[in-house]
């Protein structure tokens, strides 16, 4: 059997630890990932998990289930399909986040496949599946990741407290009317 071995990489203006945090939250991922349609997570037991994914590959949606171990210390994420979508054999991989200062980070996206029965057409349509989601994942993982973290320096947030003498009823209509605000607050 014919095993291939492949490795994207894209640097990003972010913190490792938030890039590793945006990978690991999977419920997200159609949001991120052009090519991802749906995401459940399964189960999750400590740092193992397993979850199903509904995603476009060469252009025909495709789902599987997929087992991942969490290594938040080590920015790694490992992967490995269960029941991979034909014509793929075997499907797993690699997210390592290496951080380049403390601003910038190199994500290394590894995967490892076999075609069923080893054949040339569809390990050929595999490797052009692989390349163009890979490219397209490290791509929108980039834009997110710098939009989200460079949101972050001009977001605030701020908590006060006020004692009212009136109703919890009362006070939730004030709250509630917001559209209202401009002309009842100073």
């Amino acid at each position: 059997m014919t095993t291939r071995e492949v490795e994207h990489e894209i640097t990003i203006a972010a913190p490792a630890p938030a890039v590793y945090r945006l990978l690991a939250e999977v419920t997200n991922w159609p949001r991120i990932f052009p090519p991802t349609i749906h995401v459940d997570q399964v189960e999750r037991n400590g740092s193992e998990e397993r979850i199903r994914i509904w995603a476009t590959a060469g252009g025909e949606a495709k789902n599987w289930t997929s087992r991942r171990e969490l290594d938040p210390e080590g920015l790694r994420i490992t992967f490995r399909q269960e029941i991979p979508a034909p014509p793929v054999a075997a499907m797993g991989g690699t997210w390592i986040i290496e951080p380049l200062g403390e601003n910038a980070s190199r994500v290394r996206l590894l995967h490892d496949y076999r075609a069923i029965d080893d054949d040339p057409h569809d390990l050929l349509w595999i490797d052009q599946a692989v390349d163009r989601n890979s490219r397209s994942e490290l791509a929108a993982l980039k834009e997110n990741v710098e939009f989200a973290h460079a949101a972050e320096e001009v977001t605030f947030s701020f908590e006060d407290t006020v004692l009212v003498d009136g109703s919890v009823k009362d006070v939730y209509a004030f709250i509630n009317e917001a559209h209202l605000w401009s002309e009842r607050l100073p």
